[in-house]
């Protein structure tokens, strides 16, 4: 059972300073109108009166660009070096609870049987500070896919919102430390408190819309595979990719060897199934060839075939490709016309 305390909002500075003496803290930062997940010098500049940020702390995982090692090239063989790793431990502070349901997501994927130790690593190095969803906003059906709006797990601390003051819960060790790091910040949970946040809970669930079996989903998705919806999709579909990059779920790459006087390094680089090259292979065949087998693919794999792998939708219902289509396909009213098919 979590151990619960209690911050005032003016001491959230105070504490992240704290943390800052230890840790690389990431946070939320409004910078030119938005609210942007940044490396923080100092706790006045964390900004945790916000929705949801635009991109999610997933770069900071994977990210967008990365060399995975450099080597050089001799008469017939290679000189391999790995690039050393990051030394201090980090805090994600602030984040959302549909970007922490999409990191255990990426953990289904990136700790099978071929194991990405440099994804694995960071986040054995980053401890997760959540910040509960009081008020979701009105693209978000994270209720309807258990991506929000509260948590119950892979949290190492939990910040609800109580108007001036924050109910804090640990789940873990880790989290446990770091209200040590401040103890005299902190004082006990009262049972009113308590009480408190599980009726925002209740209430920002019904907000959130009603939860849906990832089965259900999965069974209406195979019955629509032939419908005229996708075609209608395709046709609206610019190719932006702008859906798959701000996606927190998502996790395609490429990787490329760039090679210059006998130096090179191996880059590991977002990519993305929208696109016409990314199925394209030698001969110039495409199995994806046009836009409505692409989006097609990208609503079965997050609500079908994943589903069929991990037994849980590949999707935390953040609204953020909504908000970024500029063709104005709304993953909502898509999910909720699934959902409703008999």
């Amino acid at each position: 059972m979590a151990l619960a305390w209690e911050l005032d909002k003016q001491k959230v500075p105070l504490w992240v300073n704290a943390l800052i003496s230890e840790f690389e803290v990431i946070a939320p930062v409004r910078m030119h109108g938005e609210e942007v997940f940044t490396l923080v010098s100092d706790g006045s500049q964390v900004a945790l009166d916000y929705v949801n940020t635009l991109a999610s702390p997933k770069e900071f995982f994977l990210p967008q660009f990365e060399t995975m090692f450099s080597f050089t090239t001799g008469r017939g063989d290679f000189d391999i070096e790995v690039p050393p790793g990051e030394e201090k431990s980090g805090v994600i502070f602030g984040i959302r609870p549909c970007d922490v349901n999409a990191l255990l997501i990426l953990d289904k994927v990136f700790s099978g049987d071929q194991k990405d130790n440099y994804y694995l690593g960071r986040r054995d190095r980053n401890a997760l500070v959540a910040l509960g969803c009081n008020q979701p906003s009105a693209r978000c059906f994270c209720g309807s896919v258990g991506g929000g709006p509260s948590l119950l797990e892979g949290f190492d601390v939990l910040l609800t919102e109580l108007g001036a003051s924050y109910l804090v819960e640990t789940a873990s060790a880790r989290g446990r430390q770091l209200i040590d790091k401040a103890p005299d910040l902190f004082r006990k949970a009262s049972g009113a408190s308590k009480r408190e946040k599980r009726r925002l809970v209740e209430r920002a669930k019904r907000l959130a819309t009603k939860p849906i079996d990832p089965l259900e989903i999965a069974g209406k998705m195979e019955a629509l595979f032939d419908n005229s919806k996708w075609v209608e999709l395709g046709k609206r579909c610019l190719q932006c990719g702008g859906c798959t990059y701000l996606c927190p779920t998502c996790w395609c790459f490429d990787v490329v060897d760039r090679v210059e006087n006998g130096n090179g390094e191996r880059l590991r680089c977002w990519d993305c199934c929208l696109l016409c090259g990314f199925t394209r292979m030698a001969g110039n065949l495409n199995p994806r060839e046009s836009t409505e087998a692409r989006i097609k693919q990208r609503f079965y794999h997050k609500w079908d075939y994943f589903v069929q792998r991990f037994g849980t939708l590949q999707c935390v219902g953040c609204g953020r490709c909504t908000e970024t289509a500029l063709c104005h396909i709304d993953w909502k009213k898509v999910f909720d016309w699934v959902t409703s098919e008999k």
